[in-house]
């Protein structure tokens, strides 16, 4: 039975809510309009249903591939045989100090930026104008204008295949030139 069919039946049975694309193109969601479509593509409405879906990937070995903005991202023609699961959902923003805001790895960037300025905020000006989300500029240390993540991020949990959900400091996180300990983990996903 192809991987896609078993999703299906188990998505049928634990997220009934759950809106699933079958054959979703992926030009719609990428910033550079390339991809065909994708098996199954979802936006998971909570943390809880995002976690539970990699839960499930990781342990029945679906092809998986997670997506914020799509930026950068170039998806082939033929498609992507793979589970797509969409941050969108993790979007939520808040202040939660004097000096910190904590946000959801789907949120973007630039809204991101505009947030800390409305809270009057200072040091996310330069990602303004970086096209992708949190959850892609922490794995990549995205950076502008003189400017990167690894300069205004205090940490970030992250669901580790191993280990589960994991706050990692800035000194774990390991930033360099456009990578992070997350570039070396590519199976870890930035939740918030």
């Amino acid at each position: 039975m192809p991987w896609f069919h078993r999703f299906d039946a188990i998505a049928a049975d634990r997220f009934p809510d759950l809106d699933i694309l079958r054959e979703e193109p992926m030009d719609r969601h990428t910033t550079f309009r390339v991809g065909g479509p994708a098996r199954r593509f979802v936006y998971p409405p909570s943390l809880s249903v995002f976690t539970t879906l990699l839960e499930l990937a990781d342990g029945e070995g679906w092809p998986l591939l997670i997506l914020g903005s799509g930026s950068n991202l170039l998806a082939s023609d033929d498609g992507i045989d793979a589970l797509v699961i969409h941050t969108e959902g993790l979007n939520g923003m808040e202040r939660t100090g004097e000096r910190t805001i904590r946000a959801g790895a789907g949120v973007r960037l630039a809204r991101l930026a505009s947030f800390a300025q409305r809270e009057e905020l200072g040091g996310l000006e330069f990602s303004h104008g970086i096209p992708g989300s949190l959850g892609g500029g922490v794995y990549m240390n995205a950076g502008a204008y003189g400017g990167e993540m690894s300069q205004v991020i205090l940490g970030a949990s992250v669901l580790l295949p191993e280990e589960g959900l994991r706050h990692l400091s800035q000194e774990e996180l390991d930033f360099g030139y456009r990578r992070s300990f997350l570039s070396d983990h590519p199976d870890a996903v930035v939740l918030y």
